[in-house]
């Protein structure tokens, strides 16, 4: 039999390291598809229009977390057969095509309101756009539930590609804020098109009673949770919208943006890792021992987040100058001191990567609407008073709100989830050296090719590259543990 230790290892480690490579892939292709958009887009439009852009995605976005609920969460945890996903999926497509009329009207509303004719058309392919996100969103939940993350992936990565190519020509022909919006209905148009043939999952009708009250209570759980994060996500950007306007917004956004990119590398797929790998953990063993795996799990996962996010987030906060000037132009430099600040504050929220899995699998999901709800409160207020002082108060108060929410987390994971903080500071005492001698490499590095004559992105680019093998050397001297955890993962077997 294997030992506790073993099991919870919970996966094969070649499957693993195979999942989660091709995860940080399809993040790395996806960020670069949609930051190229991104930086044609912010040189052809400007500050102002690009604001204008920024409000109305933020706005789509939410409609589409409304329309989302909590079907694909649903998805993800179920035991059973195919039945029940499938019934889930086709509600998803009802609650799609609800919200996305929602979202047509609203912009009908918006036109006669005196809106430009401009901006309402943009709201209708938004509204259109939020039907085809909500189906790709369950679809992404089918194939988790099927075990089925590479075709995910992959998925996901040729939407992102078609979706790239579509808004560049757009722009480069001359629609300008809408070529954003084209782009967006292709990616999507392309997943669900690709996901329909690899799970093979026609959407079934008939789900009822007490299951329909279980996916009712468990989504409402997840729904207020999800909405109330993403609400405080942008509440920044609508709140600056409407003290200091449409260019502040889109340097605010711009900043936003780019620590975005970075950051979505490693929070995403360790996001999606999660769901697949504490499940796993709480199925594969005996209930004596669930506990335990899962506590062992939750402790590789943090680290390794830690590990490999961290270093991107501190690029950016000593290379924010650079970057902006070298990606943008000298147009968009008040957005650069932001970089730095937003980096700091996404820093500081990398362990809430795992909040919604960790507390859906093991079974408190119904804590997550209470939480979520004292973070927004407080957010909420704390940047209105910010707005009063600018819009770097604002950056400023978001790093104070991510301080209060990773000792928030901390309580939460400890206190409903059974997490052993000891031994997770313990696994992470070792990372703070090999992170300092990144940052002295950063910071000395950057005074070795300031002045040279470089082009602002080559400098940045020169800096996080040579910094890389020095963090990498320090954390084979000063973190040897971590190292021999993931070599191995190589020779892991699955759990009995």
């Amino acid at each position: 039999m294997p030992s506790d230790n073993a099991a919870g290892a919970s996966v094969n480690g070649r499957k693993v390291l195979g999942d989660g490579a091709l995860a940080v892939a399809e993040r790395i292709v996806s960020q670069i598809a949609q930051f190229t958009v991104f930086v044609v887009a912010a040189r052809a439009l400007g500050p102002a229009e690009f604001g204008v852009f920024a409000l109305v995605s933020a706005c789509a976005i939410l409609l589409l977390r409304a329309a989302e609920v909590g079907w694909a969460p649903f998805i993800m945890s179920w035991a059973g057969d195919s039945t029940v996903p499938r019934q889930v999926l086709f509600v998803a497509i009802l609650s799609g095509l609800g919200f996305g009329a929602v979202g047509f009207l609203a912009a009908l509303g918006s036109g006669w309101a005196g809106v430009a004719p401009a901006t309402v058309t943009l709201m209708q392919f938004f509204a259109l756009w939020v039907v085809l996100a909500n189906i790709s969103s369950a679809q992404k939940g089918v194939m988790i539930w099927q075990d089925r993350l590479q075709s995910s992936m992959l998925c996901e990565i040729i939407g992102e590609l078609v979706g790239m190519v579509v808004a560049i020509a757009a722009l480069l022909m001359g629609y300008g804020v809408l070529s954003l919006a084209f782009g967006r209905l292709a990616m999507q148009m392309t997943h669900l098109s690709l996901s329909f043939l690899a799970t093979r999952l026609s959407p079934l009708t008939g789900i009822r009673g007490q299951l329909l009250r279980d996916l009712w209570v468990f989504s409402s759980q997840i729904f207020v949770s999800r909405m109330l994060i993403n609400i405080r996500v942008y509440i920044a950007t609508f709140i600056v919208g409407g003290y200091l306007g449409p260019a502040a917004v889109g340097y605010y956004r711009a900043a936003d943006r780019l620590v975005s990119a970075m950051a979505e590398i490693i929070l995403v797929p360790g996001q999606l890792l999660a769901w697949s790998h504490f499940r796993q953990a709480r199925d594969h063993g005996d209930a004596e021992g669930q506990g335990a795996r899962l506590n062992a799990q939750v402790r590789r996962h943090l680290k390794v987040l830690l590990a490999a996010g961290a270093p991107l987030l501190l690029w950016l906060i000593f290379q924010n100058a650079a970057l902006v000037d070298g990606l943008l132009s000298a147009e968009w430099a008040p957005a650069a001191p932001l970089v730095a600040i937003l980096a700091l504050a996404r820093l500081l929220l990398i362990f809430g990567a795992v909040t919604e899995p960790l507390m859906t699998i093991s079974g408190q999901a119904r804590r997550l609407p209470m939480f979520t709800g004292g973070v927004f409160a407080g957010s909420l207020a704390l940047t209105f008073l910010a707005a009063q002082f600018g819009l770097y108060a604002v950056a400023w108060t978001q790093v104070v709100i991510s301080f209060g929410v990773l000792l928030a987390t901390i309580w939460l994971f400890g206190r409903y989830a059974g997490i052993d903080w000891a031994g997770v500071a313990s696994d992470l005492r070792s990372t703070v050296l090999p992170l300092s001698c990144g940052i002295g490499a950063l910071i000395g590095l950057g005074h070795l090719v300031a002045n040279r004559g470089l082009p602002s992105l080559a400098e940045a680019l020169i800096v996080g590259l040579l910094a890389v093998p020095v963090y990498a050397i320090a954390t084979a001297l000063f973190d040897r543990r971590f190292w021999r955890q993931m070599a191995g993962l190589l020779t892991m077997r699955a759990s009995a």
